[in-house]
């Protein structure tokens, strides 16, 4: 198994002026770094947050999940999120300065180039049944009104062509609201969007990020996916009643899968219907256990 590390990189509408997470209607006020890589892979047609394979370069003080993350989103949208421009980049006067692979572990070390800080969030596992598997720590990053060097590079990320065909900001309600026709996800970051639609505000999600747990954030998340008799997939997740026991390799019944009461006790699971190009459409949150990752 791989560790990775991917990026929940939240911005103001305000300070998306003119890119997408302005289009439609939104209960919320900020909106969400997603892409779609190339080729699918792994990740089907789905959107997924900035993110990928940790590397022996990823080292600094927030440790090395915080560097990959940091590294990976870079390499694949241009966001360089540090509290300032490193030197190498103040001297240019133009944009053609592109941070090399070698030299980006140094950026942790150089005066005025630390990364933003971030938050741990949750830690996933891929299932056990899937050939390529990845110990995924995923963290959150929200660029608030003081953070003047993110916030300037806002409308410049671009698409990386040799890992990335989209690159989007949504909001969560509103990538929720189109997953239930359109916009495939993956178990994590529809659970993750689940989340973060709780907050409308983005000042109140950026003061209960503060708040998070590291120890309960650490708890892998391993879900173990099972096709119900109607169709539809379901994810159970650690803590819900119908959770196989991994070493007995046991396989939940239909009759687990079925939730016909959604605030019983003893719940944590995911219902959703297979997308035709990879991923999930329409899934259904239900949670009503704490074990896990910590709950927003």
């Amino acid at each position: 198994m791989r560790s990775a590390a991917s990026l929940i990189v939240t911005a103001p509408l305000a300070a998306l002026a003119g890119r997408t997470a302005a289009r439609g209607d939104t209960a919320c006020n900020y909106g969400v770094l997603m892409v779609r890589r190339v080729g699918g892979g792994s990740f089907g047609g789905a959107l997924v947050f900035p993110g990928g394979v940790q590397e022996e370069q990823d080292k600094g003080p927030g440790g090395p999940h915080v560097a990959c993350a940091i590294r990976e989103t870079y390499e694949e949208t241009g966001l360089l999120l540090l509290t300032a421009a490193p030197p190498a980049l103040r001297a240019r006067a133009d944009a053609s300065f592109r941070v090399s692979s070698t030299s980006f572990r140094d950026f942790n070390s150089t005066i005025g180039a630390t990364a933003l800080r971030t938050h741990a969030l949750a830690r996933w596992t891929t299932p056990r049944a899937q050939q390529k598997r990845f110990d995924t720590r995923f963290l959150m990053l929200n660029i608030g009104d003081g953070d003047k060097f993110a916030l300037s590079q806002l409308g410049q990320e671009h698409v990386q062509a040799s890992e990335l065909v989209e690159l989007d900001w949504i909001a969560p309600d509103q990538a929720l609201r189109d997953n239930r026709s359109t916009l495939a996800l993956l178990p994590p970051q529809a659970y993750m969007l689940h989340e973060l639609s709780q907050f409308r505000r983005w000042q109140d999600l950026a003061r209960r990020a503060e708040l998070l747990d590291r120890t309960v954030a650490d708890r892998p998340m391993e879900p173990v996916l099972s096709r119900r008799s109607d169709g539809r997939v379901v994810a159970l997740f650690p803590g819900d009643r119908a959770y196989p026991d991994m070493q007995e390799n046991e396989r939940p019944g239909d009759a687990d899968l079925f939730c016909r009461e959604p605030h019983a006790p003893g719940l944590h699971r995911m219902e959703m219907d297979p997308a035709p190009a990879g991923g999930f459409l329409a899934t259904n949150l239900i949670r009503t256990v704490t074990y896990g990752q910590p709950r927003l």
